[in-house]
């Protein structure tokens, strides 16, 4: 599907779920099958890092890449270096959170 349809709702969400990080992937600009999907993609993401940004998520934990699929080799080695960068910051802070606080929030009111 389109990286247009990655709703920030779906991002937020695995966050709240605890996802220790989110990889977003799309035809690269101009090459859209869908003609406007990673433009609009393009323009959300800056915005869904602001948001975890307030809430206390590390920005980084949320990655935009453009590979299309014929660069198998490419898409290989994107994954490989956003689990290293997540690795590196270590779990999420809503690991293990059921309702969305961070842990800090959790341990200040019960």
């Amino acid at each position: 599907m389109c990286s247009g349809t990655v709703s920030p709702l779906h991002i937020l969400k695995a966050f709240q779920m605890g996802a220790d990080g989110v990889l977003v992937t799309g035809c690269h600009i101009g090459e859209c099958h869908y003609l406007k999907g990673n433009y609009m993609t393009a323009k959300r993401i800056p915005v869904v890092r602001e948001l975890l940004k307030f809430v206390g998520i590390v920005p980084e934990r949320l990655r935009l890449e453009w590979v299309s699929a014929s660069e198998g080799d490419r898409f290989a080695s994107v994954v490989g270096d956003f689990v290293e960068q997540i690795q590196n910051l270590g779990p999420s802070p809503l690991k293990g959170s059921t309702d969305g606080r961070t842990h800090e929030e959790s341990k200040a009111s019960p």
